[in-house]
């Protein structure tokens, strides 16, 4: 794993996943949060280049133009340009301000700014014959702030001609401290600032529009879309909330580019994606990921609304903090063959369980509470196993390294011991940080489970495996399904008669958590699938 997917499965754990630009009714100035974050982010880079450059054209001044700087308003304006340029920055980028907030400090941080530069641009007053000459920087400051920072059109039209307005205002107070009232005051400098402001009136209007369009597009039903979190394959997943309820939930959902190929493919995946919805809300077991609503949105993207959760999928568990203790083990393949069980019951083969596909999270005051996720590869009748093939482009029937044998076969007979196979796979890797076959490709791993016998867990971890749980792990990993165990209810006595591996405790689950993940401890919400590359 390299640093930056370090970095970003960091940022995925200990990010609060409710939006830094989003307020209790989940929208800033009626834009889109990233629209509303970024602006944020660009007044914290206006404020350190105010903050730093008129400070430094003070003191180039001061040693090249020193009749520039005589008086007391040169160090009074670069000393205000840095105390309001830092205090900008840190409202900006500390993110423990409400972004309302701090965009409407930036319009008063506006004004301020066009003061400061009205000024510095009278002193000296300019003598009569130069009236014409230069055009104020308040026309450039006003133009470049109603185009990196959006707002709403009232506060930001209002912002702007407040600004140009510190152009003759900056004159008379220059006249008032210098004592002298110039005959000829440079026109342009007066002039051109109300220009740049009338400008700024079809622009905020305009960039407005647009946030508030992109708003209304992401309205899902009764949900509000705040911020994507994850995507892959053919599926985005979003944070979102429920416009009456005030619930933060995730919002699964087929990408526009998906549904841009149009044809058989369009209704297939639509079909498959509707399918994974009432699945999932068919299922009742505390260990499948709730499912609250599904529908169709205005543009025409089916979505489903999950439940949001405080937590890690498996494969980033494992890759990040390494093979768990056998008891740790038996603990989460148990809650995932109880979730299976049910399933299985309904006659449901999920088919592609994986370590992505299994979330350990906190649940109330439980850790290490195991949710499966994704059945949207979840088999009901034979005709769509037929219909849906490992080779096409963005459609699977599983993962390579966990898919039974008899599913990499295309047999049409696959029942719920496909997914104990799968499991066995997923215990494998929890013990041993490996996949039960190494090889290069994905047909070549394919084989490997068709052909080849597995090595016991045993012997390929530093990990304390028993005898009883080697030999669990292997009976699920059996290539004739009759040799594996019978259902899922077997396999959680199989597992809970492994009498000699030490139990994974409550205490030990909190002990962890506050360990190496004390922000999701802390109750830092993370979104069920988000990490996933399947519909």
């Amino acid at each position: 794993m390299g640093p930056a997917e370090e970095h970003l499965l960091e940022q995925r754990e200990v990010r609060r996943r409710t939006p830094t630009g989003t307020s209790e009714t989940g929208r800033t100035y009626g834009l889109p949060a990233e629209v509303v974050e970024t602006a944020v982010r660009r007044l914290g880079f206006l404020g350190l280049v105010i903050g730093v450059m008129f400070p430094a054209v003070y003191c180039v001044e001061y040693f090249t133009q020193r009749a520039r700087t005589a008086g007391p308003i040169p160090p009074g304006v670069a000393v205000v340009f840095f105390v309001t340029g830092v205090v900008i920055c840190i409202l900006a980028w500390s993110k423990k301000f409400d972004p309302q907030l701090v965009l409407d400090i930036g319009l008063i941080f506006e004004v301020i700014v066009a003061f400061g530069i009205s000024l510095d641009e009278n002193i000296p007053l300019w003598p009569a014959d130069q009236m014409l000459r230069g055009v104020s920087w308040n026309c450039l400051w006003i133009t470049m702030y109603v185009v990196a920072i959006p707002g709403t059109m009232g506060k930001t039209v209002l912002a702007a001609i407040t600004a140009a307005f510190m152009g003759p205002f900056g004159l008379l107070v220059d006249s008032v401290i210098e004592r002298s009232i110039p005959a000829q005051p440079q026109i342009l400098n007066q002039i051109l600032p109300f220009v740049a402001a009338g400008w700024a009136i079809p622009v905020a209007r305009h960039f407005y529009h647009l946030g508030t369009q992109v708003t209304r597009a992401r309205a899902m039903g009764s949900y509000e879309l705040l911020e994507l979190i994850g995507q892959g394959g053919m599926g985005e997943v979003w944070t979102a909330r429920h416009r009456m309820l005030k619930r933060v939930s995730a919002i699964k959902l087929i990408s526009p580019d998906a549904l841009a190929a149009g044809g058989a493919d369009t209704k297939l995946l639509l079909h498959r994606f509707e399918r994974e919805a009432r699945t999932t809300a068919a299922l009742r077991s505390p260990h499948t990921v709730a499912l609250y609503d599904y529908g169709t949105a205005e543009n025409g993207s089916f979505y489903y609304v999950m439940e949001l959760l405080d937590g890690v999928d498996l494969e980033t568990l494992v890759r990040r903090f390494g093979p768990v203790p056998a008891g740790r083990a038996v603990w989460f393949l148990t809650q995932a063959a109880k979730s299976l069980a049910e399933a299985h019951a309904l006659g449901l083969v999920h088919r592609d369980i994986k370590p992505r596909n299994l979330f350990v999270c906190r649940m109330g005051m439980e850790f290490d509470f195991t949710k499966v996720l994704d059945f949207g590869l979840v088999k009901i009748t034979d005709l769509e196993t037929q219909q849906t093939c490992l080779t096409r482009e963005g459609v699977t029937t599983g993962t390579p390294a966990y898919m039974a044998p008899e599913v990499a076969m295309g047999k049409p007979d696959i029942d719920g011991r496909a997914d104990l196979y799968s499991l066995g796979c997923l215990g494998y890797w929890l013990l041993t940080g490996q996949l039960v076959f190494e090889a290069d490709t994905a047909v070549a791993t394919v084989l490997a489970h068709v052909q080849d016998k597995p090595v016991p867990p045993s012997q390929r971890t530093e990990i304390e495996v028993s005898k009883r749980l080697d030999h669990v792990i292997l009976r699920c990993l059996e290539k004739n399904p009759a040799d594996r165990p019978e259902s899922a209810h077997e396999l959680i006595d199989l597992l809970a008669a492994c009498d000699d591996v030490d139990p994974w405790t409550q205490k030990q689950a909190e002990e962890w958590w506050s360990t190496h993940l004390p922000k999701i401890s802390d109750r830092a919400a993370f979104a069920a699938g988000a990490g996933d590359n399947t519909v």
